[in-house]
């Protein structure tokens, strides 16, 4: 599974702690590099035109690849929002391992996620969260709908807002373990007859474990412009399906820089982040 694409975008609000309007509406673009799918030992450049949104508010808070919203607060500290995430296509023509095999389609996730806020510093400048997501996966090319299985990712945030001691630049570091569904490591990892060959035998994956994950995102605004570089590595050493013939490679790479313009936005402003706490 690749990176969400536009979440990038959630640690705008953490690039400085200035007042920022309720909307903003923009455009920019997205290059970065990436292997073909997590375990592919081949790699290739992308690059994506993107509109850009975002909203802020005491209750609702939505940007490029995510909505924050309170589905249930349990307490000051526990809540429940709503999650979602998008995954790229996999072009079988492109990729040696999968060769001969049908290309795999855009998929997106939708879910729950719940947080638990563990600590911020008393200038609440810094926070360390604890997010656990439970989200379905989908496949599509807009033409059909199929669910896939499921994929969970519970992992610990450490957040910086941007400050003078920091040149503005704000940052976000996470790390945690991945677990997928039987149905979700099939869709990338197993063998059906059909696709045997002589250096590719039968392969059915299982449910469990899917890899660690460690991101690293920098974000600065500069007036209507916002800079994002960004950097996942995805250690997939014993996970469920490192015996399937599609998988070879244990380090999953994918890094590059968004820069987005806003440039429609309210008059009315708000100060950030609003929903931290």
């Amino acid at each position: 599974m690749l990176l969400v694409l536009l979440s990038l975008f959630s640690s705008l609000t953490f690039a400085d702690q200035k007042e920022l309007p309720l909307w903003e509406a923009g455009a920019g673009v997205l290059p970065f590099r990436a292997n073909h799918y997590r375990g592919s030992p081949q790699s290739k450049n992308y690059f994506f035109p993107i509109p850009a949104y975002s909203v802020r508010s005491k209750n609702v808070e939505a940007e490029n690849g995510y909505i924050r919203s309170h589905i249930y607060r349990f307490s000051r500290d526990l809540v429940l929002d709503l999650s979602f995430s998008l995954g790229l296509n996999v072009n079988s023509d492109q990729n040696e391992l999968r060769e001969g095999m049908e290309s795999l389609d855009p998929t997106f996730e939708v879910g729950p996620i719940l947080r638990y806020y563990l600590w911020k510093s008393q200038d609440e400048n810094h926070f360390i969260n604890l997010e656990m997501p439970y989200r379905a996966v989908y496949a599509t090319d807009l033409t059909y709908l199929d669910h896939v299985g499921y994929y969970s990712i519970p992992y610990i945030n450490l957040l910086n807002k941007g400050t003078p001691g920091t040149w503005g630049w704000g940052s976000e570091f996470s790390i945690g373990p991945q677990y997928g569904s039987t149905g979700f490591h099939n869709r990338f990892y197993a063998v059906d007859t059909k696709d045997v060959t002589a250096r590719r035998e039968y392969h059915h994956s299982a449910k469990g474990y899917s890899g660690t994950q460690f991101v690293a995102t920098l974000s600065k605004r500069l007036n209507d412009i916002l800079i994002i570089p960004f950097f996942r590595w995805d250690y997939l050493d014993g996970a469920v399906y490192n015996k399937s013939p599609l998988y070879k490679d244990p380090n999953y790479l994918f890094y590059g820089v968004s820069v987005v313009w806003f440039f429609a936005h309210s008059k009315e402003k708000q100060t950030a982040p609003t929903m931290v706490k």
